[in-house]
């Protein structure tokens, strides 16, 4: 029997797909211009997306909140939060690596305070740091060595290339 699927995954924020995720007022550019061109990329070669839980929509049940710094989500309820979802992801993860399916990388979106890979604003300026979810998620993972790139909406072209690059890598 023949079996076509695709053997790639790449894991993405939940409101990478769907905005009405986000906190109200954050989504400022157009899904079009801003994420369409990553989910193309993924579709065009043949790569599975999987959506991680969105730990902020998640935590107490709440879709429809106000934006919140990492310094109030940074409680040991939301991190608690996030380490039962980081333990979630990965073992979904070991699953796929042990079943012979390659994860090529973990989306991730700038400025989030749960899921950034490089940088968030803070009350003190531009943060290097990961989100609380997304620190998590990468110290369980770091044996298997899966990029994770950060996504700044608002300057994809960066982030675009990278996915890219790790694309090219797998063809």
């Amino acid at each position: 029997m023949i079996d076509n699927r695709s053997k790639y995954f790449v894991f993405v924020p939940f409101c990478l797909l769907a905005q009405a995720y986000q906190a109200q007022g954050i989504v400022k550019y157009e899904w079009k211009s801003s994420i369409k061109p990553f989910v193309n990329l993924l579709i065009d070669n043949d790569i599975n997306i999987i959506q991680m839980p969105c730990t902020e929509s998640t935590f107490k049940n709440r879709l429809i909140r106000e934006p919140m710094g990492i310094t109030k989500y940074d409680t040991k309820d939301f991190n608690i939060h996030c380490e039962k979802i980081a333990n979630e992801v990965y073992e979904q993860i070991k699953q796929l690596i042990e079943s012979d399916y390659k994860v090529i990388a973990i989306l991730g979106i700038e400025q989030s305070p749960s899921c950034c890979v490089n940088y968030i604003y803070t009350n003190h300026g531009n943060e290097n740091r990961k989100g609380l979810f997304m620190g998590k998620l990468y110290d369980k993972i770091k044996e298997y060595n899966i990029p994770i790139i950060g996504v700044n909406r608002k300057y994809i072209n960066k982030s675009l290339k990278q996915l890219e690059k790790v694309i090219d890598e797998i063809n």
